[in-house]
């Protein structure tokens, strides 16, 4: 996967979502800001970014994704 194709991914599932990605081939850092993460605890925030990767994860495509995640108004 490209850094560009894990972005899209993401913005696919959350369309406002303000997305930084950095890594390459398999192993990515994510940060993604969005208002669909309000109410939610953290864990809750990193199981929708990783099921938006369920697919990738088991078939091997994406080996290693690191989660920050935050609601606009965290700053």
């Amino acid at each position: 996967m490209t850094p560009e194709q894990v972005e899209e991914k993401i913005r696919a599932v959350l369309p406002d979502a303000r997305v930084q990605v950095s890594g390459e081939e398999c192993n990515f850092t994510v940060e993604v800001e969005s208002a669909a993460f309000a109410g939610k605890s953290p864990l809750q925030r990193h199981r929708m970014v990783n099921d938006i990767f369920r697919n990738e994860l088991t078939s091997g495509a994406l080996h290693a994704l690191s989660i920050k995640t935050r609601v606009p108004s965290d700053g």
